[in-house]
């Protein structure tokens, strides 16, 4: 199976595994099932050991599929996050009657909850954009809907464009003297100058790219979508899904 590295994340072909681990092949759609049943259980799950025993098995699925590593050094972006996270709620949940120096034990606990909750769901994004990719995900969208398959892809082109058009604006801004620090008073005023050229420009592209597709006869035509195939591979993942949900939502309550 071909795959290409593009801006750091693998785009591989449309329901393919990197690694195939007996399940054949697993389409899009199914994937995302699983996805969205992850993400839910990892929602309702409200103790500790729930939530460890969920994060083991998403390293378990990504060592498997052989992206362990890139799931790993995903976890950086939100490793400020969960540590400000943990410090706040050590040092400020109300509910701690356990104190180690100025922390609550308490506290500590709770807020490990929502850092292991977190990376719960940052875990499930991850696998499932570095095993699928989002040119993968895009054409999934549009064979379930064209319009919001458009849109998807419109979404994903934008964001780095205006990306570059903030940064191309914050340059010619301070170019022409203007200073970045300051309170949060002028750092709101300094933001809100450069925000505006920002929307501006993105609503002109905006209706330019629908003049564009209304040229191009957008919409006078629909294409049949293709038929899916029931595989192996999607069985496993709805019933994977179903019974992740279950398992969650049975022990939620026989514990509480």
């Amino acid at each position: 199976m071909s795959a290409e590295v593009t801006e750091g994340l693998p785009t591989f072909e449309p329901g393919a595994l990197p690694h195939p681990i007996g399940l054949g092949v697993v389409p899009v759609g199914p994937r995302m099932f699983l996805a969205a049943c992850g993400i839910l259980a990892v929602a309702l799950t409200p103790t500790l050991p729930g939530l460890g025993a969920q994060l083991l098995l998403l390293l378990a699925a990504a060592t498997a599929t052989g992206l362990l590593m890139p799931l790993v050094q995903s976890w950086k972006g939100v490793a400020w996050v969960s540590l400000s996270l943990l410090v706040i709620y050590a040092w400020a949940y109300p509910g701690s009657t356990d104190h180690v120096w100025i922390f609550g034990v308490q506290g500590f606990l709770a807020g490990l909850l929502i850092v292991i909750r977190l990376l719960g769901f940052v875990s499930v994004m991850y696998l499932l954009l570095l095993s699928t990719g989002p040119l993968a995900i895009i054409r999934w969208a549009g064979d379930v809907n064209e319009d919001l398959g458009i849109m998807v892809s419109l979404t994903l082109s934008v964001l780095p464009v205006m990306k570059q058009q903030m940064d191309t604006t914050i340059q010619a801004q301070q170019a022409r003297g203007m200073a970045m620090g300051g309170n949060i008073v002028r750092k709101m005023r300094v933001y809100l100058a450069v925000l505006i050229p920002v929307i501006v420009k993105s609503l002109v592209r905006a209706y330019g790219m629908a003049v564009l597709l209304h040229v191009r006869g957008y919409g006078s035509s629909r294409r049949v979508k293709p038929q899916r195939k029931v595989t192996s591979g999607a069985v496993a993942c709805y019933a994977g899904g179903v019974l992740w949900i279950v398992a969650v939502v049975t022990t939620r309550l026989v514990f509480r």
